[in-house]
């Protein structure tokens, strides 16, 4: 079965965002018989944009996970100001003669 990248992607994205497994899809493709390559810079700028778009999804769908299994790990998270939560706090101190 020949699949086009571009529809290959577009389905897949519809499938994130509705929720579904994609592994259905993505076991289903014979990776050495995708067609529709770009042939042209732009074609190649456009796949890479939605391959980068797919990326972000991924990345946003995986975030609540990631909190969790932090959160069940006791590690602590990063404060407001970029410092660990909850870490002592050092004051720097100036040594010097008067």
């Amino acid at each position: 079965m020949l699949h086009a990248v571009p529809d290959l992607l577009d389905a897949l994205e519809a499938r994130l965002i509705a929720g579904d497994d994609p592994m259905g899809l993505l076991s289903s493709i014979r990776w050495s018989e995708l067609v529709g390559w770009p042939e042209d810079r732009e074609g190649a700028q456009a796949l890479q944009r939605k391959v980068a778009s797919i990326q972000a999804l991924v990345n946003g769908l995986q975030a609540p996970l990631r909190a969790t299994l932090m959160g069940l790990a006791g590690d602590r998270g990063y404060g407001r100001d970029g410092q660990v939560a909850g870490g002592p706090v050092l004051a720097p101190r100036m040594y010097g003669r008067i």
